[in-house]
């Protein structure tokens, strides 16, 4: 049973913070409080709601504010009567001080506010700033909010697609100990996965809302107070959208400021009565540059007269969209593959190579100091050292590490943390996480070991760097807290994804750039838990695993991962690992199996489908006023990935598919059954591909972007150690790379039951495993990664 929340619910009395409520509702969780921030002006006759709309048409004002929806505002004090849920509103303080797609805070970074610290402002005293960013407004409201339901722990949010709106209210929650709730963030892009999908669902609930402005050139005032959930509006809205909006980007759900709505009804399990105005009490107001608004001078609610008692349903999207329903229709129902000793086929490459002598570049040739790669680990510990104490030591070091580099903890883009036990990781992420107070930290992989860490040693942190030059662009990254049906929201003290620019080539008119993106495990977005038996209908397996409940966490969490590239533009993954949990060889070998074929659909070119629209009914009014222009605007153009456009490789006689390994660990967090690691995403390509096995038992597979290599190599599974250092030879010396430049490798996956394999080489990276296999099933003694920059 999902935990039940009891829910702030912010509303501006848009039809988004309503629809989100709705979501709360249908998620089993409890409405305690609405919150509302609003101009500045008749403070204290706005303070609780009342049953009537200020009568003053001066206290009607938009004030076109960067965060907040403020026309309509006098109509909010009726929605406490409407829908018989407290309303707390408070006027808005400042302006858009921060204007970039993260935020922070104002004076004071994510984490710093102690609640029980705040005045009676509701804000830490005294300021030390003049002026504060508007988004602080927020903070007093929920303060009194909290102190009036001290409950309350969760705060609900109608962002769609604004990075820039959900951010701050995730900042805010975060720091007051709330949990976000944006269950409408990326609606859009899920099944259907049509522009107007979320318009439909809100018109299927009975959700009322009037559009009260428009600032779009496809759209004129003739459309004022027309229901947005209403199908003609809807297919107006569309076609003017088409001429001056761009596909994907929200224009027709108003959120790039085309349009806002008022909500004046909804369904009757929450409104309770309806908000009525008359023709008579509003009048437009025009500002010049197509934009207009309604202005409502009165309005009051309307009781009903009988109101269910039932809650509203609204329509969950399928938890997997139709690409990943169909892998996981589509991955094997048993495995025959069997463990073997020998090295891959080489028609199973991921390229032939026509040329055995030479490698697509020597790595030692490009070399550049932009991306760093450090290893931390404390040697010698004491067997009674807590691992607070381990992990304090490491921090410590990772900060003397910076400070002599001239770096700093937003340099670091990515990070790989291995514990001895998953039982350590709440005490491990509490101080990992103090190094990061600024925004948007480090994306980041975590795995236990068990005993295959060295003895008395209980977490190793390989780090990764950009050391960016002044000339070279910020970095990018994806940092979702928030709960919502798209990807799972980040719990802890890392992103998403974190991108970064590589060094302009001579020939480059554009920088590529690389994407980290974290490990990958199979919650459930809207949930935070994992799929259970009743989620994949348990089927009993001899191997000692719930074979369909595996398929769904591996489709699940695959999906995760590519919402997340194609959010990031990804066009490309360098190479991916699945991690799995330690299980009995007869159910790792399957598992092996259903995680390669599920990296092998994915990456199959899809059919594509007939692309014409659906004959929609003629528009009088657009055929009267548009009758001989030319059609102008958006066009449909899906983000791809893999992106086969960027794609330059040698032969595609057995197809590209970027190289895969599996390993096995001892745990994963949250006791998941697959987490997915793509190495590096490639965004900006194109992209150069080349492959080589040898029959000696090592495989070469390099991938080439933006004046940046990355080489994986590959060794066949041998007890001989000797002969294994052999083949590593050979495989670097085909690089044109000897064993004592050991720092190009920074990842390196080593079965360490074959004995001397930890420690007998001075390379970084390494991560300690029970196994690793090839995607063919084969077992690998070590599969390394040797960078470039």
């Amino acid at each position: 049973m999902t935990e039940s929340l009891e829910v702030i619910a912010l509303i501006s009395g848009g039809k988004d913070s309503f629809f989100s409520l709705l979501h709360c509702i249908q998620n089993g969780h409890k409405i305690v409080a609405l919150g509302n921030v609003h101009p500045a002006a008749d403070t204290q006759s706005m303070e609780r709601g009342s049953n009537q709309a200020s009568e003053s048409e001066d206290d009607e004002h938009d004030l076109n504010s960067f965060m907040y929806q403020t026309v309509g505002h006098t109509v909010v004090p009726l929605y406490q009567q409407a829908l018989g849920i407290p309303l707390y509103r408070q006027p808005i303080v400042g302006s858009a001080i921060q204007t970039g797609m993260s935020y922070g805070g104002s004076d004071v970074g994510p984490g710093k506010i102690d609640v029980s610290t705040l005045g009676p402002t509701g804000k830490e005293e005294p300021s030390k700033s003049e002026e504060e960013d508007e988004t602080e407004s927020l903070v007093p409201l929920l303060r009194r909010i909290m102190a009036d339901h001290p409950g309350a722990n969760a705060l609900s949010t109608g962002a769609i697609l604004s990075t820039y709106q959900r951010t701050r209210i995730e900042s805010v929650a975060i720091r007051l100990g709330l949990i976000p709730l944006a269950y409408l963030w990326q609606y859009p892009t899920l099944p259907p996965g049509t522009q107007s999908s979320l318009l439909e669902d809100m018109e299927a609930v009975g959700l009322d809302a009037r559009i009260v402005k428009v600032a779009s050139g496809g759209l004129d005032e003739s459309v004022l107070w027309g229901n947005v959930a209403n199908k003609q509006v809807m297919l107006r809205i569309k076609r003017s959208m088409k001429r001056f909006g761009t596909y994907g980007d929200g224009a027709v759900l108003g959120e790039g400021g085309e349009f806002e709505t008022l909500v004046i009804d909804g369904p009757p399990g929450l409104f309770q009565g309806r908000v009525e105005v008359q023709d008579k009490d509003t009048r437009i107001i025009r500002e010049g540059g197509g934009s207009s608004w309604l202005q409502i001078c009165d309005a009051k609610v309307i009781m009903k007269d009988s109101v269910e008692d039932m809650k509203p349903r609204c329509r969950i999207p399928d938890l997997l969209e139709p690409r990943f329903h169909s892998i996981f229709d589509s991955l094997p129902a048993e495995s025959k593959t069997t463990a073997s000793p020998t090295p891959d086929n080489p028609k199973h490459s991921l390229l032939q190579s026509s040329n055995k002598q030479k490698a697509m570049f020597a790595l030692h040739s490009t070399t550049q100091n932009t991306i760093l790669h450090w290893t931390v680990i404390a040697g010698g510990n004491p067997t009674n050292r807590a691992i607070a104490d381990e992990a304090g030591i490491l921090i410590e070091e990772i900060k003397q590490r910076l400070q002599q580099s001239f770096l700093k903890p937003t340099d670091i883009t990515s990070t790989v943390i291995i514990l001895r036990s998953m039982q350590d990781f709440a005490s491990v992420n509490k101080i990992y996480g103090a190094l990061f107070t600024n925004p948007n930290p480090p994306a980041r992989v975590t795995i236990a070991c068990g005993d295959l860490l060295p003895k008395d040693v209980n977490i190793i942190i390989h780090l990764k760097l950009h050391n960016s030059t002044p000339s070279s662009p910020d970095r990018k990254a994806l940092h979702v807290q928030s709960r919502s049906y798209w990807a799972p929201a980040n719990i802890g003290p890392y992103s998403q994804a974190i991108s970064i620019p590589l060094p302009l080539a001579d020939n480059q008119d554009s920088h590529v750039w690389t994407v980290s993106v974290a490990g990958q495990i199979p919650l459930i977005p809207h949930t935070m838990s994992l799929p259970d038996s009743e989620n994949s209908a348990e089927i009993p397996n001899p191997g000692g695993f719930d074979e369909k409940n595996f398929k769904l966490q591996a489709a699940l969490s695959l999906q995760h991962l590519w919402r997340i590239g194609k959010e990031m533009n990804i066009q490309w993954w360098t190479s991916a690992v699945a991690y799995l949990p330690s299980s009995t060889p007869e159910a790792l070998l399957e598992k092996v199996a259903i995680v390669s074929r599920a990296w092998e659909l994915v990456h199959l070119k899809e059919l594509k489908g007939d692309e014409s629209e659906e004959e929609e009914t003629r528009d009088l009014w657009e055929e009267r006023h548009y009758a001989g222009m030319e059609v102008r605007g958006a066009r449909k153009v899906e983000k791809m990935l893999p992106d086969w456009e960027v794609v330059e490789c040698d032969s595609r006689k057995w197809g590209t598919v970027p190289p895969f390994w599996v390993v096995e660990v001892e745990e994963l967090p949250r006791g998941s059954a697959v987490e997915w690691h793509a190495q590096l995403g490639v965004a900006g390509g194109p992209v150069k591909l080349y492959s080589c096995s040898s029959e000696d038992g090592w495989s070469v597979y390099q991938c080439s972007f933006g004046g940046t290599l990355q080489s994986v190599i590959v060794l066949a599974y041998s007890e001989d150690f000797p002969a294994l250092g052999r083949r590593l030879e050979d495989a670097l010396q085909f690089l044109g790379v000897d064993l004592e430049t050991g720092d190009l490798v920074h990842a390196s996956y080593l079965d360490i039951s074959i004995k001397g394999e930890w420690d007998a080489h001075s390379f970084g990276g390494k991560i300690p495993c029970r196994s690793v296999w090839s995607s063919t099933g084969q077992r690998l003694a070590a599969v390394l990664i040797l960078d470039v920059f």
